[in-house]
């Protein structure tokens, strides 16, 4: 199940599991990282593995217990972030190509960014309800939300940058 949340950490990656207490009682739960997306919560278990902060190494292709950064730091607020959506063209994803890999623009009022679609596809793919997502600028964080609730942070491409 973890498949194609590894094949993102080609760089790094973190794994974070945790038990928190909930009003219907512990729960474990967990969230993980490859520097440019950040998943928690809301989307399916990606890693079976005990409690406790993982780090993979992707030359060995192993996930070892270490020392991760701080995950919650990286959350924005919604402060300022407009809804935005998806474009369609002809009931269909409208994709932009820029260097090997496509790209979904996320357009609302006055805003736009774009997110890499490999991004886009596992958070749509994974999510049961529908994926609400929130957009600053160009150059903040994407959020992803489901019911309401903030799942996950992805940071835009930019295209300026060649």
């Amino acid at each position: 199940m973890a498949k194609k949340a590894i094949s993102f950490m080609k760089e790094k990656g973190f794994i974070k599991v945790w038990n928190s207490r909930q009003k219907t009682g512990a729960t474990t739960r967990q969230a993980w990282s490859d520097g440019r997306i950040l998943v928690w919560d809301g989307l399916p278990w990606e890693f079976d593995l005990p409690v406790g902060s993982y780090v993979y190494e992707p030359k060995g292709g192993i996930i070892k217990p270490g020392k991760i950064p701080n995950l919650k730091s990286e959350i924005p607020k919604q402060t300022g972030y407009h809804r935005v959506e998806p474009v369609f063209e002809y009931n269909l994803l409208k994709l932009l190509k820029r260097d090997s890999f496509l790209l979904v623009t996320l357009k609302g009022k006055g805003v736009r960014a774009f997110l890499k679609y490999d991004y886009y596809q596992y958070i749509t793919e994974k999510a049961y309800q529908t994926v609400t997502w929130k957009v600053k600028s160009g150059h903040d964080p994407i959020l992803f939300l489901i019911d309401k609730y903030i799942c996950g942070v992805v940071m835009p491409y930019d295209l300026n940058i060649t």
